[in-house]
């Protein structure tokens, strides 16, 4: 089957997958609830809208976050509630929050019989609790003076102090804790187990940034190889005067020499670093791959005659091994619990490793004329770079299977600056 048709196929399958719904419930304002399936944005601020399904065969349905009561995505830390921030709670805060209504959904980060509660917004994340339906503000301010010394008003410690103790606590516990997610998480997580009530750390089912490290190795199936400095040659000889041309004339002519090479495929193994970014489900990578290629004496020819002087052929050849270094950008695309497509982008930066090369000219004369045949050097810009573009799939995420179209630059001496073209088919199996 033809590169282009795998590509197809699977940008076809790309195109058609729709697994961004997961299963949850909805509360609309009338208290109704009902399972459904919901598209999971993986929102890091306060939602606006969200879509959902009733089932897997039925049609999308959108509800503002006014029509919402509460949301769930199960097996995510995805749970939200409405609530309604008045000044009355939050107090000087409420200008820097820029809220365009008052009424927004929370993040809910632990559940249990006190509930801790996130809000995004403006760059900043806000803190509340709410115990016996009350909402409560945790009040925390960071600001930097003139001289550039930082201040913080930390009332929040205080107030959990006051609010909520266990005989497991010590002040050394509220002194410690910090504005954020985690530190906050823990402490109610842990009140909530000392009261004896049940609950969720939803916290800790958050998207968190994941580092695989792969084996791979695959095959280049050259479509070219240019060298674009190759040198041309310069014929000159003399015209002796005859009776069209009484004064004779001397005439220099340039020819090409050898660019273009037989293709020639090559393999190549390496290692890849990639770490899959904590937003988005886990659903965009970069990624580090470098790999050692080694090319074994591709050769090229080039003829040229001129009538009456000469016939010549051109030949080169040429072997050399290099590290390519891409680094690039790589989204996922859920199919099935077990299967993902990707596709990916990358720049490399190529290192020569070895090289080997050489030319010989063989030019036989077809007249008496004298002639000189001398090779002309062209120097060009150097490039030791390139880049490519992929699709492929993984399974298990342990096993994966991409095909590239890369094109990519090899400076090898003055002479040979060569351009490689084609695709390369890569697999590769995850270690960790």
């Amino acid at each position: 089957m033809k590169p282009q048709i795998i590509i197809f196929f699977l940008f076809t399958i790309v195109t058609n997958a729709q697994v961004d719904f997961q299963k949850g419930y909805i509360i609309d304002n009338s208290n109704n609830k009902f399972e459904c399936l919901i598209k999971n944005n993986d929102w890091k601020k306060s939602p606006t809208y969200l879509t959902y399904k009733l089932n897997d065969s039925s049609s999308e349905e959108t509800l503002l976050f006014n029509q919402l009561k509460e949301f769930r995505i199960l097996g995510t830390d995805n749970f939200f509630k409405r609530y309604t921030i008045s000044k009355n709670i939050v107090g000087s805060f409420y200008e820097e929050m820029q809220l365009e209504t008052d009424s927004v959904l929370l993040r809910v980060l632990v559940d249990g019989h006190v509930d801790l509660l996130e809000f995004h917004n403006n760059g900043r994340y806000y803190f509340f609790y709410e115990s016996e339906d009350e909402l409560v503000f945790l009040d925390y301010k960071k600001t930097v003076d003139e001289n550039n010394i930082v201040r913080e008003n930390a009332k929040f410690k205080r107030q959990l102090f006051d609010n909520f103790k266990c005989k497991e606590f010590t002040v050394k516990d509220y002194s410690s804790l910090r504005y954020n997610s985690t530190n906050l998480s823990d402490f109610f997580s842990e009140y909530n187990n000392c009261s004896g009530s049940d609950y969720i750390n939803l916290h800790s089912k958050r998207t968190k940034p994941k580092l695989r490290l792969k084996v791979r190795g695959g095959m280049n199936l050259n479509s070219s190889l240019i060298n674009n400095n190759a040198n041309s040659y310069v014929l000159s000889y003399t015209i002796p005067p005859f009776s069209g041309n009484p004064e004779g004339e001397d005439v220099v002519k340039t020819f090409d020499g050898v660019k273009d090479y037989k293709v020639k495929n090559n393999f190549f193994f390496g290692i890849e670093l990639e770490a899959r970014l904590p937003f988005g489900q886990n659903n965009w990578s970069v990624f580090l791959s470098p790999a050692f290629h080694s090319v074994s004496k591709i050769e090229g020819k080039e003829s040229f005659s001129e009538p009456n002087v000469t016939n010549a052929e051109v030949f080169s050849s040429l072997s050399y091994s290099f590290m390519q270094v891409p680094v690039g950008i790589r989204h996922y695309f859920d199919v099935s619990g077990n299967l993902e497509i990707y596709v990916h982008v990358s720049y490399s930066q190529n290192f020569v490793l070895a090289s080997d090369y050489s030319t010989q000219i063989n030019d036989v004369a077809t007249s008496s004329r004298p002639y000189s045949l001398v090779s002309r050097a062209n120097r060009g810009k150097e490039s030791n770079s390139g880049g490519s573009l992929g699709i492929g799939l993984t399974f298990l995420e342990k096993y994966a299977l991409d095909i590239n179209y890369y094109s990519l630059g090899l400076s090898l001496s003055d002479d040979y600056q060569v351009n490689m073209k084609g695709f390369a088919i890569n697999a590769s199996f995850t270690i960790f």
